[in-house]
């Protein structure tokens, strides 16, 4: 099982293009979700949106 490589509170970039339509920018990492099958996964949020999003560990990097 992999372990995480961001925690809650870190900020990330969305950055690569995936399946679901996240726009890229600066998200909040809220937590990573429990480990089932395939990839990491996580719920973010932006500063500008009221709603929690769910996006897979390829998808981000982090803010320096």
């Amino acid at each position: 099982m992999a372990q995480p490589l961001f925690g809650a509170g870190q900020r990330v970039n969305v950055a690569h293009a995936g399946r679901v339509s996240t726009p890229a920018g600066i998200y909040n990492i809220v937590r990573a979700l429990p480990a089932e099958h395939g990839p990491v996964q996580y719920r973010i949020k932006s500063d500008t949106e009221a709603f929690e999003r769910i996006v897979d560990e390829s998808r981000l990097e982090a803010v320096q």
